[in-house]
């Protein structure tokens, strides 16, 4: 029988359980028991350790239960707190030890926690020495990383995955990242706290604008034209309201008219670039290249505005539209071409696309749908 000796405790500024991507930005310590202080002789020469400690305010377990980004795993697959042996493995940033005082960031335990042991973080025993695994095996759910972001309220983290589709860095893509994080913050809350964002149309984002907002919308929220989880009211307003199938109400977001004087009187320079390269066109290679770099500034430093100084949240009530159909498809008969079965146009008893057919169709451009 092996008897688990507590060496030591946690002191936190979280005294209940919270979101531990929440709790992992905090700085805490850990308060050892004094007859074990010499045991950290040259632990401060590691930038990492391992901390193992009691998930001593669980109540019971389940061998199966849903994880954070709304899959349903085994215990034993999972980072679960409820487990039948109730013991946690963190590994944290050592800041400083001071006497039987470590000091850590990144540890996701509540004030009080009984610790058991700690270790120094080494690679060459905590990671395989075999090349890694294909990521797609790794993390089935392909979306788990920018997911542990948005609970870790990891704005920055997000705006630069959003910047890889985007293709530079602006105001208007960090404003869609920003209200999009904010947004899933508060379905979560009443979800359980794990998202519904998977896409497979359980999460519905409403945008009204098709610019540089709704790239960041579709990266954090993952609703996309592609899915079906984002759909396009052809408005003109920088606002987007963000639901989940089987609640009666969502968020709706929107940008406050004031939103362009404060960037400006923060960022007078990318305003002025801004109205020089892109509104006029007529921006010289310098002012493209000073373009680009002042706009990610603003960009960034748009983070560090309060949000309810930029945007403001609503609660409303809006008809969630049914799951798209599924439609079979049709050969054209004269280009031969593949298409959707709901867009066909029909002469004669045959079948043609519209453009064969001679029938208009409607265009998404930066002016919106047009005819």
């Amino acid at each position: 029988m092996i008897t688990l000796k507590q060496i030591g405790k946690v002191e936190s500024n979280f005294k209940e359980k919270e979101d531990p991507f929440v709790m992992r930005k905090q700085v805490s310590r850990i308060i050892l028991e004094i007859d074990y202080t010499e045991g950290l002789y040259r632990l401060s020469e590691v930038p990492y350790i391992q901390v193992i400690f009691g998930f001593h305010l669980s109540d019971g377990y389940s061998l199966k239960g849903p994880v954070y980004t709304g899959e349903t795993r085994g215990v034993f697959a999972s980072r679960s707190p409820n487990r039948p042996s109730p013991l946690g493995v963190t590994t944290v940033k050592l800041i400083g030890i001071e006497n039987n005082i470590l000091t850590v960031s990144g540890l996701d335990a509540v004030d009080g926690t009984p610790v058991y042991d700690i270790k120094p973080y080494a690679s060459v025993f905590d990671e395989t020495g075999e090349e890694p695994p294909e990521k797609e095996w790794t993390f089935p759910d392909p979306r788990s990383e920018i997911i542990r972001f948005v609970r870790a309220e990891d704005i920055k983290a997000c705006l630069l995955k959003a910047g890889t589709i985007h293709g530079h860095f602006c105001p208007g893509l960090a404003s869609g990242v920003y209200v999009s994080v904010m947004a899933m913050k508060k379905l979560y809350s009443g979800n359980g706290n794990r998202t519904c964002s998977d896409g497979m149309e359980k999460m519905i984002v409403i945008t009204e604008t098709n610019n540089c907002f709704s790239d960041g919308i579709q990266v954090v929220t993952g609703c996309t034209f592609g899915n079906n989880g984002l759909i396009f009211y052809d408005i003109g307003k920088t606002a987007a309201t963000f639901l989940i199938r089987g609640k009666d109400t969502g968020f709706r977001i929107r940008m406050k008219p004031d939103f362009h004087t404060i960037l400006e009187e923060k960022h007078p320079e990318f305003s002025r670039l801004f109205q020089r390269v892109v509104r006029e066109r007529a921006g010289t290679e310098e002012d493209i290249a000073a373009f680009k770099i002042k706009g990610r500034e603003a960009c960034f430093g748009l983070l560090s505005i309060p949000f309810d100084s930029l945007f403001e949240c609503k609660e409303v009530k809006t008809m969630l539209p049914s799951y798209a159909p599924i439609f079979d498809n049709v050969i054209c008969y004269r280009c031969r071409e593949q298409l959707m079965e709901s867009k066909a146009v029909r002469k004669n008893g045959e079948i043609f696309c519209k453009q064969c057919g001679g029938s208009g169709f409607s265009r998404l451009t930066g002016e919106g749908i047009i005819q």
